[in-house]
């Protein structure tokens, strides 16, 4: 067994299809086909349902996948801790980031970091704060941005910024010229929400439901530009922090919700008990001290 071959198996896994795996190692997928052919054939096992029409793991093929997570996490953990000991200056960064943070907060601290430590390399995977926490439990990122407050039992914690929460609808809305209107307004309007695994989704429901109803929903999207694009076309309207609604076109008029304040709360987030390699333990100081001095106007 060679450990390309475990990573093939489990890339075809975590991205549902051996083409999909292909694509994403950038080998040839007759390379991964075969290798998971050997894993096969060398234990004697059936990993994959081959009748079905989309990829499906057999029972043997659930523990073996279980079991080859563990040991590539482990062989991970080894490898980045012996890096630690002999090369302080080099690492890998492993970042979950929601598409709904301030780009620039993060762009920005990761180019002043790197034009310090200039062979470190990064890995940034996008998705909804709860997807950030799933990759971090399943040990896919070291360190992601999620919505705060997280369980302090499980997770460490940086606050990185608040904002404001506004409504965004087409210019030619009949909400369009308020200049503030309120979430009991909005019971007969058509939402664009984003998918079920962003936290901004949860907060606008709520909201809506303190008011007695439940956000008729035309569409959930997680790709902020299909979502604004929508919103620009006039296919419903939807409630957004302010970075990202100054970001849309204008065709969208931004709308100040009336009563209590709404604010999205956005943190840095790592486990608690796991191992965080010494560059990332360095960045997340690195981004402290940015923050400190952004917050003090230095």
């Amino acid at each position: 067994m060679e450990f390309k071959q475990l990573k093939y198996f489990v890339e075809i896994v975590r991205n549902g299809g051996m083409t999909q795996a292909a694509e994403h190692l950038f080998v040839a997928q007759s390379t991964i086909s075969k290798a998971v052919k050997n894993l096969e054939n060398e234990f004697d096992v059936t990993l994959f349902d081959r009748s079905q029409k989309h990829i499906k793991l057999t029972d043997t093929g659930e523990v073996f996948y279980d079991k080859a997570v563990e040991f590539l996490t482990l062989f991970d953990h080894l490898t980045l801790e012996l890096n630690d000991i002999f090369e302080v200056q080099r690492g890998h960064i492993r970042l979950g980031l929601s598409p709904m943070i301030k780009v620039d907060l993060i762009t920005d601290s990761l180019e002043n970091f790197h034009g310090k430590y200039s062979n470190v390399t990064y890995e940034v995977t996008e998705g909804g704060g709860k997807a950030v926490e799933h990759y971090i439990n399943k040990d896919e990122v070291d360190i992601g941005v999620t919505t705060l407050p997280v369980d302090s039992s499980k997770y460490n914690s940086v606050s990185l910024y608040k904002e404001e929460l506004f409504l965004v609808v087409n210019k030619s809305h009949k909400l369009a010229k308020r200049h503030q209107v309120s979430i009991r307004e909005l019971k007969d309007e058509e939402f664009v929400l984003f998918h079920d695994d962003y936290y901004l989704r949860d907060m606008i429901i709520e909201n809506c439901r303190k008011e007695g109803f439940y956000p008729k929903t035309v569409a959930k999207i997680s790709q902020l530009t299909f979502i604004s694009n929508m919103i620009e076309r006039g296919l419903g309207l939807s409630i957004v922090p302010q970075s990202i609604a100054e970001q849309m076109s204008d065709d969208v008029t931004m709308i100040e919700l009336e009563g209590e304040k709404i604010y999205w709360h956005l943190g840095l987030i790592w486990k608690k008990g796991a191992y965080v390699n010494r560059v990332t333990k360095e960045w997340i100081l690195f981004l402290k001290e940015s923050l400190i001095k952004k917050q003090a106007g230095t």
